[in-house]
């Protein structure tokens, strides 16, 4: 009880930053909006390929722009964290009896809430736009995805605060985010893309979040999509742990 109290208590100590710290949070916001609006008017003669089978490219490229913006709410967390490094904070967290799991776990849940308040924006984008969501269970579906997502790359974020101890590595949090999410099938789909992408994007967990994100979205939810989505989720959610989990013990013998 007292590992989640402190856990809650950390998340929510990080996501009152957001109204202390606009700066912070208002990037990871327009982002998922500036990737929606763009991609779907420039791109939308794309969908005219016999790969979309019809399907709307704003509703294609949803699922892409809440993975996003879910990744770079994640990211805060890191950042966040960095500057609690920076400022001394951390240290005083570590030396008080709080359980050193509760350090990850307070910025992980902040992560988690702030990639569903993106999400419900890029919605209300997108349905503004003419988009008709699916149902409770599909909607329900692209939000879990794109929240352990914000997991994944709070986790990683988290990882990499720990062992720079500074926010000058936010580059370096941000652009693995941005380049394994736009290495996968950010923009057509698999049986589209050619040459050393197609490799890639085959290897890259993210396309596997991204495809049943978006079958959840155009044609509802199977588990033929679904069942990689949550073993590379639940993969990558165990790597970018053990970074994280392994930089804290490490700081903590410093």
């Amino acid at each position: 009880m007292r590992m989640l109290s402190t856990s809650f208590g950390l998340a929510g100590r990080n996501l009152l930053l957001v109204r202390r710290l606009p700066s912070v949070f208002i990037p990871s916001l327009v982002m998922p909006l500036f990737i929606l609006i763009s991609t779907s008017g420039a791109f939308r003669g794309i969908g005219a390929l016999p790969d979309f089978a019809g399907a709307s490219y704003l509703a294609f490229t949803l699922p892409m722009a809440a993975t996003m913006g879910a990744g770079f709410a994640g990211v805060n967390s890191g950042m966040t964290l960095a500057r609690d490094i920076e400022g001394g904070f951390f240290d005083r967290l570590q030396a008080s009896p709080a359980p050193r799991i509760a350090l990850l776990a307070g910025p992980l849940i902040a992560a988690i809430a702030r990639s569903l308040f993106t999400t419900t924006v890029v919605y209300l984008a997108a349905m503004i736009g003419g988009l008709r969501p699916p149902g409770p269970v599909d909607t329900f579906v692209v939000y879990a995805l794109a929240a352990g997502f914000a997991g994944v790359a709070s986790l990683w974020a988290i990882g990499v605060a720990l062992r720079t101890r500074s926010v000058q590595a936010a580059p370096l949090m941000q652009v693995v985010v941005f380049m394994s999410v736009f290495m996968s099938v950010a923009y057509t789909p698999r049986s589209a893309l050619r040459g050393w992408l197609s490799h890639v994007a085959t290897w890259n967990p993210v396309t596997y979040i991204l495809e049943a994100a978006r079958q959840a979205e155009l044609l509802g939810i199977t588990w033929e999509k679904l069942g990689p989505a949550l073993l590379a989720t639940g993969v990558l959610l165990a790597l970018t742990g053990t970074f994280a989990l392994t930089a804290l013990r490490r700081l903590g013998r410093r």
